[in-house]
Order: C-alpha cells, then sequence, then structure tokens
C-alpha cells in the first residue's frame, strides 16, 4: 500500500492512500475554502491522472467547512475520473448537515456514509 499526506493552505491535511492497484482514498481533513482550493485542485488533478486507478474515493468525513470552490474542485475531479472512465465516490457522513445537503444537489455525485460502503476495508487503511 502507498500512502502520502500534504498540509494545504488554511489549515486542510490530505492523505492520499493507495488501498490496491485500482483504489486510491483522498482523505481531507479541515475545511476547504480559497486559501486552499488551487493547491488541492492541483493535487487531486494529479491523482485523477494517473493511469492505474480505476476508483477515487473522497473521504470528506472530517471536512468542517465547503465552500463553493471546493465544490467546483469536486466537481472538476469528477469529471477528470468521468473522462477516463473511472469511477469517483463521496464518503459523507449521514449526519454531516449542510454539506451532505450541498453535495446531494450537486447533479452526479455519488455519495456513501462510510468507507466501508465504498468498499475500502478498514484492513486497508494506515
Amino acid at each position: 500500500m502507498e500512502a502520502w499526506e500534504r498540509s494545504l493552505s488554511g489549515g486542510l491535511r490530505l492523505r492520499v492512500l493507495r488501498t490496491d492497484e485500482a483504489v486510491v482514498v483522498l482523505a481531507l481533513a479541515g475545511e476547504i475554502d480559497l486559501a486552499n482550493c488551487t493547491e488541492l485542485d492541483v493535487l487531486t488533478a494529479q491523482v485523477a491522472a494517473d493511469p492505474t486507478v480505476e476508483d477515487l474515493v473522497v473521504d470528506l468525513t472530517d471536512v468542517g467547512f465547503l465552500a463553493a470552490c471546493g465544490v467546483r474542485c469536486l466537481v472538476r475531479t469528477r469529471n477528470r475520473a468521468s473522462a477516463r472512465h473511472r469511477r469517483m465516490l463521496l464518503v459523507v457522513a449521514p449526519d454531516a448537515g449542510l454539506l451532505r445537503r450541498v453535495l446531494t444537489l450537486v447533479d452526479g455525485f455519488e455519495i456513501v456514509d462510510s468507507l466501508a460502503e465504498a468498499g475500502v476495508a478498514a484492513a486497508d487503511l494506515p
């Protein structure tokens, strides 16, 4: 398993975990806003461009705030994955309130409640 972590502006943390050859988990923690959207967009584009990735799982369970630019970044990431015939799932806790409500309004997002529902076992994570 391959894993790396980056701290982005505004205190956002991004962990990238390759659970197997085809599945990559992008685990985000903090607030996604103007301070870090550009950095996040660059990093997600790099991951989405990897020809070995089949499923991209974006874990938002530790995200406390998602600005409109963050929603646009997720849409671009989904579009990049889709253009390469890849699947992108968003993990959003059922009790995430406004975050979950906003993301359910965006057409085309596949939202699940947990990493387990996304097919990622706890044993796959460091």
